[in-house]
């Protein structure tokens, strides 16, 4: 593998995680639901932090429309 090739595997990698952390979004727990931009989402898991009704925190939407707390 020539340093260029290396290069560019490693930017096509960076530029994959910088488009996943970007679809992060903002929202509000009521429940056992996600509300965000008028939606509502399941949430199926929270990563070290308080999922308690009316807290504003971060999510990533997975595939199957479910969220996933990522952070408050």
């Amino acid at each position: 593998m020539s340093i260029q090739n290396l290069a560019s595997s490693i930017k096509s990698a960076v530029d994959k995680r910088i488009a996943e952390e970007s679809r992060a979004r903002r929202g509000t727990i009521q429940g056992d639901r996600f509300i965000s931009g008028g939606k509502s989402y399941p949430f199926a898991a929270a990563v070290d932090c308080n999922t308690g009704d009316g807290r504003r925190v971060w999510a990533q939407l997975s595939t199957n429309g479910k969220a996933v707390v990522v952070g408050a």
